[in-house]
């Protein structure tokens, strides 16, 4: 499976990624966390909308 769409909140240290399903999909999230600093925690954002504003925000 690859990664879906996400962005990386250097602030919070995260890693937001859009999911539109819910659970199993969001089960690979400590898989695709290995690609990332383990400092960082992975969280999933369901809204398309929501996903590319917190994005747009982050990126400012």
């Amino acid at each position: 499976m690859s990664l879906p769409p996400y962005f990386i909140d250097k602030k919070n240290k995260e890693v937001v990624f859009h999911i539109k399903g819910g659970h199993p999909v969001t089960m690979a999230i400590p898989t695709w966390m290995k690609s990332f600093p383990d400092h960082y925690k992975g969280v999933s954002c369901r809204c398309e909308e929501t996903f590319y504003k917190l994005r747009a925000k982050v990126n400012d």
